[in-house]
């Protein structure tokens, strides 16, 4: 297949009007911008339910020893804790960015 560094993908976007790009790269491209925004946000819990099911795709498919499978266990643990905080956080941060503007309306006004 095809590699393309961010770099290569950031010079691509540069020579291209956002609107000229594939729906493919111009996704990837708003991934690489800095700041945060909802695409970055999906594709990291996107990232850590895919780890989440592939722990546990390994632990029922595979036939592996018990002191290989308490690790996978472990790991697989801890992958679903890092997922249940993970949606808590993103939950908690689109509240506070909901508020950040009515709180901002506020001071305006005193």
């Amino acid at each position: 297949g095809v590699r393309c560094s961010p770099s290569v993908i950031s010079t691509m976007a540069a020579e291209h009007k956002e609107d000229e790009l594939p729906a493919a790269l111009g996704w990837v491209v708003s991934l690489l911008e800095p700041g945060t925004r909802p695409g970055v946000f999906t594709f990291f819990k996107m990232v850590v339910f895919t780890l989440v099911l592939t722990l546990a795709g390994m632990l029922h498919f595979l036939e592996v020893d018990a002191e290989v499978a308490m690790h996978l266990k472990i790991f697989l643990g801890l992958a679903t804790v890092l997922a249940c905080i993970t949606v808590w956080f993103f939950y908690e941060l689109q509240i506070a960015q909901a508020a950040a503007p009515a709180s901002a309306e506020v001071k305006k006004d005193k």
